[in-house]
């Protein structure tokens, strides 16, 4: 997906889409403030890369994206012909180097990069090290005769 998409919305160079907390205080003002301008999102054809641009669920957004109106990342009203399609938004990927973002290559299929591949086995050994600290427990069996 290029960012040239950007330069082709309708609603660009447009003030409203967005407001601040200080300009409502509850999901009905939220309406009142931006309801209007979701027109503007009935015939663009960018409203799915808005959508993943913006990541509005995840980012708790409050304003329009993607031909709907978010309040707290929740859509409160939408434009006409929207599609359920739209609203995937890209699952955030954990951050390479990291134990968890060595986890993230496997779960999808993919060969951990070299610094997660260092993150795992750097953690491998924090594990083994810890574990050999551990006082060893007894284990008693108490028979019942």
């Amino acid at each position: 997906m290029s960012s040239d998409w950007t330069l082709s919305v309708p609603c660009r160079g447009r003030n409203g889409f967005a407001p601040s907390d200080d300009q409502f205080n509850s999901d009905r003002a939220l309406r009142r403030l931006c309801g209007p301008l979701l027109t503007v999102c009935g015939p663009c054809p960018f409203r799915a890369e808005c959508i993943a641009t913006v990541m509005p669920a995840q980012a708790k957004f409050d304003g329009i994206a993607g031909g709907r109106l978010w309040s707290n990342g929740v859509v409160i009203d939408a434009v006409d012909d929207v599609f359920d399609e739209e609203l995937a938004e890209p699952k955030l990927r954990a951050t390479c180097g990291t134990e968890a973002g060595a986890k993230d290559h496997a779960r999808h299929g993919e060969s951990a990069c070299p610094s997660c591949r260092q993150a795992a086995r750097e953690m491998d050994v924090r594990r083994k090290t810890s574990k050999a600290r551990q006082p060893k427990q007894l284990q008693l069996d108490f028979a019942i005769t």
